[in-house]
């Protein structure tokens, strides 16, 4: 029975040593999948922050370009305004100044 209780434990000893090995196989085949998914993971962060920065500065460009049209709209009617009224005191010079001349000088 000593031979057979030998046997029978070698045998556990064999299986218990290739679970082991097993185990430490999925362990590190684990850990390699872990690190694996975290490269990518790094990659896929690294790709959308760039793209975020890519179209963040494309619609501050587009911003300052709406920015500066309706600066140019709002500078364009004011001079259109500065020079009517400009017309319009230019028109009435001689008819004020005829007005004064008679008021001043009867």
């Amino acid at each position: 029975m000593d031979a057979q209780g030998d046997n029978l434990l070698k045998r556990l000893v064999d299986q218990e040593r290739t679970l082991t090995e097993r185990v430490e196989g999925a362990q590190r085949e684990a850990a390699d999948i872990v690190a694996e998914a975290q490269t990518a993971a790094e990659k896929i962060l690294a790709d959308a922050r760039s793209r975020g920065d890519t179209l963040a500065k494309e619609h501050a460009a587009a911003a300052d370009r709406e920015a500066e049209e309706e600066r140019q709209r709002v500078l364009a009617s004011a001079e259109a305004d500065a020079a009517k009224v400009a017309a319009d005191a230019e028109a009435r010079r001689d008819a004020a100044v005829k007005t004064v001349m008679e008021r001043v000088l009867p």
